[in-house]
């Protein structure tokens, strides 16, 4: 189950990328395929993130996923906004929330999801 784990967090620290990806790519081309599918890698890291908590039961910040799932939300309300302006401050948006989230989930600030109590 340790490969579970692995898989989330290094994905996730991949999807600290994405957002800047996106970003350029939008202020650069103003094509939407991009930003339609930068919340289904968000999804996908929500989804492993689920598994590890109920499956490995790893403690883990509260507050980590849920800034992942307001990311989430914000990613999929502006996949298909043609609006420049606003797709590229809601990825600077979700941005800030994942690497939030990720600094929350290593530190383990503020109360503590754990299932092995």
């Amino acid at each position: 189950m340790e490969a579970l784990y692995n898989t989330h967090k290094y994905f996730g620290e991949f999807l600290q990328i994405v957002p800047l990806i996106l970003v350029v790519w939008y202020a650069l081309r103003n094509k939407t395929p991009f930003q339609r599918i930068a919340p289904i890698l968000l999804d996908i890291n929500v989804l492993l993130g689920a598994l590890v908590l109920f499956i490995n039961k790893i403690p883990v910040s509260v507050w980590h996923p849920v800034l992942m799932v307001i990311a989430l939300g914000i990613g999929h309300a502006v996949a298909k906004k043609d609006n420049k302006t606003v797709v590229i401050v809601a990825w600077i948006i979700n941005l800030l929330l994942i690497v939030g989230g990720i600094i929350l989930a290593k530190r383990g600030v503020g109360p503590i999801i754990n299932f092995n109590a």
